[in-house]
């Protein structure tokens, strides 16, 4: 009887050892005050107010700049409007080029790098571009087209453009495919350092070098424009309706 008693008594404390020790038993969960078990806070849980970060140079999206995806920097009463403006002798939908610039981290002054698909440049000055129209069709890989219909200054196959601060208007297309690393030495910015990627909804994620590096920004069929970084941990790598890049700074 006493060495059933034994055997009996030595698997309760194997039982205890290997409950304590089981996988179960070490997954990432925080205490309460009452002592109960609460999920980990998610990135978002814990990401700054959008308000409180510090602003600085940007790369703008043009697509999602004059488009409205969902509520964030716009709402369903101050959406970007197309308006009709004539060029050629007809009146064509195009979207003032103010939507885009209104997100500038400095103010458009002196003279502006215009660049088409073929990487060919004109220098357009600041109030000229300033008064410039795009006229794109958002599900279309075609690139856009900027006119000013005061001056007549046009921009045909519209690609980039970067302002005397080293800031950038950035035209992606539908099914198109964009090296976020490429994109950022392209604009001549440092492909070191940390950069903040800024959706339409006030949603952002900051990307070191060596996830840049692997990432991409693409334009899809639908005409949304998305970021992915596959070596990226906080929200599973990627971030949709990208509408600016900044330089994280603390």
């Amino acid at each position: 009887m006493k060495t059933h008693r034994k055997y009996a008594l030595m698997l309760a404390v194997l039982l205890t050892l290997t409950a304590s020790c089981s996988p179960a038993a070490s997954t990432s969960t925080n205490e309460n005050k009452e002592g109960e078990q609460t999920a980990a806070p998610t990135y978002k849980d814990t990401m700054l107010p959008f308000e409180q970060l510090i602003a600085s140079n940007r790369i703008i999206i043009l697509q999602n700049a004059i488009n409205y995806s969902r509520p964030g920097f716009y709402d369903s009463d101050t959406k970007p409007q197309a308006e009709n403006i004539e060029l050629h002798g007809e009146e064509i939908a195009a979207y003032p080029m103010g939507y885009a610039l209104a997100f500038l981290h400095s103010e458009l002054t002196g003279a502006v790098s215009v660049f088409n698909v073929n990487g060919e440049s004109v220098e357009i000055g600041s109030e000229d571009f300033a008064g410039m129209y795009a006229i794109v069709e958002f599900e279309s890989s075609s690139p856009p087209m900027l006119y000013n219909p005061e001056t007549g200054t046009s921009a045909v196959d519209f690609s980039y453009a970067i302002t005397s601060n080293g800031e950038a208007i950035y035209s992606v297309a539908s099914n198109s495919i964009h090296s976020a690393s490429g994109l950022i030495s392209l604009i001549g910015w440092d492909t070191g350092k940390t950069y903040r990627y800024v959706a339409t909804d006030k949603f952002y994620i900051p990307v070191g070098p060596e996830d840049n590096e692997a990432g991409e920004i693409r334009g899809t069929l639908s005409g949304a424009i998305n970021a992915s970084f596959p070596n990226l941990a906080i929200a599973s790598g990627k971030i949709n309706d990208v509408i600016y890049i900044e330089e994280a700074i603390e």
